[in-house]
């Protein structure tokens, strides 16, 4: 097998600097998105994601530069791949089980109808809700937001801490007084756990104004605001979601924006915030042009 060459599939040289691989690297995986109409194989597209692992990392990149003292030639899978045609999967024929009977198999269609129709009420209550749009960070960022969510702008002073981190506004989707508001990152939001109200969200929006993300490999298949982004969530506590988003502009990789929240309540209003969240980060613009 071919040794990878991270600069081949980069396309860029290896006197290049950070910031010009991870240029590079989001016009590759813009490039290859499905929403562009590119038919990249997995394949290539893993050998884009590890050539980034490799090169946003001064410790890796260095110990590959040691390793590989003479350029590789760049190999022959960096030209574009077409991805065959679909493959059927071979049929395999499994043993009878409980779920053959009749009993079994009405009572599954009937749960599924049950979680599709919860489904549907969340979507169409979120599609109903009206939204307007508020600009952030001096006319560089912007996007819509449900009418029934409060939200708050901080004063835009300078990072609040050593690491330039900054609160850039807080999002409820519950009334709160001007003294309960998260607006300084060196201070532990009050909105989380058991304050929450139930079917309530909390969403933080943070401007990280130097230094490498501690993320630094966004995820090939979500875009927001045009750009790859880095997701995560968890359930904790069985009424508790915590989610966050990395959002590589608007100078990445030394400045970024990070979303925070805290969602609580059953399946059904953690679903309806998420997607209603979700909906928010959509429509996320960086109209500063970068």
């Amino acid at each position: 097998m071919p040794t990878l060459d991270p600069y081949a599939a980069l396309g860029v040289p290896r006197s290049a600097t950070r910031e010009e691989i991870a240029r590079a690297y989001r016009a590759a995986v813009k490039r290859s998105h499905p929403d562009t109409g590119a038919r990249t194989s997995p394949a290539q597209m893993a050998r884009i994601n590890e050539a980034w692992r490799i090169l946003a990392d001064p410790a890796r990149r260095a110990r590959w530069d040691r390793e590989h003292a003479v350029a590789l030639s760049p190999p022959a899978w960096s030209a574009p791949v077409v991805r065959p045609g679909p493959i059927r999967p071979q049929t395999v024929v499994a043993p009878a089980s409980r779920m053959d009977s009749g009993w079994m198999v009405a009572a599954v269609v009937a749960a599924i109808a049950v979680v599709v129709g919860g489904i549907m009420v969340a979507i169409v209550m979120v599609a109903e809700a009206p939204s307007r749009t508020i600009t952030y960070l001096g006319d560089q960022l912007r996007f819509e937001y449900p009418d029934t969510w409060s939200l708050t702008e901080a004063d835009g002073g300078p990072a609040d801490d050593a690491t330039g981190h900054r609160v850039v506004a807080h999002l409820t989707s519950f009334s709160t007084g001007a003294d309960e508001r998260c607006l300084t990152f060196s201070e532990r939001c009050r909105w989380e756990g058991e304050t929450l109200p139930s079917g309530g969200a909390s969403v933080q929006v943070i401007a990280w104004d130097f230094g490498p993300p501690p993320d630094p490999s966004p995820t090939a298949d979500m875009l927001i605001g045009g750009e790859p982004a880095v997701h995560a969530q968890t359930t904790v506590g069985g009424e508790m979601l915590s989610a966050w988003w990395q959002l590589s502009p608007p100078g990445f990789p030394d400045e970024w924006i990070e979303v925070r929240a805290e969602i609580r309540g059953g399946d059904l209003e953690r679903g309806r915030r998420l997607a209603e969240l979700e909906a928010l980060l959509r429509t996320l613009e960086f109209v500063d042009g970068r």
